[in-house]
């Protein structure tokens, strides 16, 4: 049975998302869209218009109803609201789509609910603890935490400044310039001009075909039985000929090194004109920061070993914190007890005990 979700009152539930998203109660609404404004891939007519009904409407629903299934979809709403006031890359695309999807089951009766509502509601909450903020779900993380990085990336991407992780840009300038003086290229892109005129026409922007994550299912390929087809398929071959993703008019767009922040993982492109050199090439630093946001910590034997001797002692802890109680211990003395059941030494100063007490 999925986990039900606490029901909180009106003021509390809006005040704890309020809160979680940075927003203050008498403003939220003007901050909001001008925070939305600034994300590049957001439809801000469809997120603000969520937001709205988050902190609207949302609220007044939960004690009208009162009851625990819409409160763990109001909570599973709350949460996919808040990937995309992060950003637009942490969740499966699109998390605006996810959260339109749960607000028409919010606001159905709960015997005309849709069972993949209540579904889509426990995966998001099953292993979440409404009542806390750190935003794991699984393995993974509902709460970024460093999100500002991750919107940073998403503005370079939309302005196509993908070389902001490229340190040796002098590579990237060389092949430019080969390009440009190439012979070969203009007379290519001549012959398809003229072979594909109908295509071309009215077309400002016309990419390649993209390869999809991992490069194993690309569809059916390339096909000729349509024109569209055949000049699509002519089009990638003379793309991949000159390592292009586009032809504007009669510029080329050349393929760059691209670090891509997305909902599975972070993505690394080398195009194949580059003679990759790992300790040059690439800024690691930028490239492992921006994988980290979501919040990843540190890995390998070391830290495994250390992670599971803190998890035990906050076990230990909270076994001798329970005894501590009933025995009616408080203050310096509850600690002292802890801190000696799990073998800490270091009496009168208890911040490493109190520490492992947190949630």
């Amino acid at each position: 049975m999925p986990r039900r979700a606490q029901i909180l009152p009106t003021h509390d539930f809006q005040t704890q998302w309020l809160v979680r998203f940075g927003l203050k109660l008498d403003d939220w609404h003007a901050t909001s869209l001008r925070s939305l404004d600034e994300r590049p891939f957001s439809d801000n007519a469809e997120t603000h218009s969520l937001l709205t009904f988050l902190f609207g409407d949302l609220p007044k629903l939960l004690i009208k109803r009162n009851d625990p299934q819409t409160a763990q979809l109001a909570e599973a709403f709350a949460w996919t609201c808040f990937s995309f006031w992060q950003c637009g890359s942490a969740f499966p695309a699109f998390p605006e789509n996810y959260a339109a999807y749960l607000r028409i089951h919010l606001l159905r009766s709960p015997a005309r609910r849709d069972p993949a509502a209540s579904v889509l509601a426990a995966l998001i909450l099953h292993s979440h603890d409404s009542k806390s903020t750190d935003g794991r779900c699984g393995f993974n993380h509902l709460k970024l935490q460093q999100p500002d990085l991750v919107r940073e990336s998403e503005k370079l991407i939309h302005e196509g400044r993908y070389e902001d992780y490229l340190k040796a840009r002098e590579k990237y300038d060389e092949y430019e310039t080969a390009l440009a003086s190439s012979k070969e290229f203009v007379t290519d892109w001549q012959h398809i001009k003229t072979c594909f005129a109908a295509q071309l026409r009215h077309k400002k922007l016309i990419h390649r075909t993209l390869i999809p994550e991992r490069n194993w299912v690309r569809g059916a390929g390339a096909a000729f039985d349509k024109p569209a087809k055949r000049f699509q398929a002519v089009f990638d071959l003379f793309c991949w000929k000159y390592y292009l993703w586009a032809m504007e008019g009669d510029r080329p767009h050349l393929l760059k090194a691209s670090v891509v922040f997305t909902p599975f993982g972070t993505q690394i492109f080398i195009p194949g004109y580059l003679s990759f050199d790992t300790s040059r090439d690439l800024d690691f630093k930028k490239v492992a920061d921006l994988h980290r946001a979501r919040g990843i910590t540190r890995q390998g034997p070391g830290f495994s070993v250390g992670r599971k001797e803190l998890a035990e002692k906050k076990r230990l802890a909270k076994i001798a914190d329970k005894e501590a109680k009933r025995r009616g211990l408080k203050g310096d003395a509850r600690y002292e007890f802890i801190g000696t059941k799990i073998g800490f030494t270091d009496h009168l100063d208890y911040r490493r005990t109190k520490k492992l007490l947190k949630p």
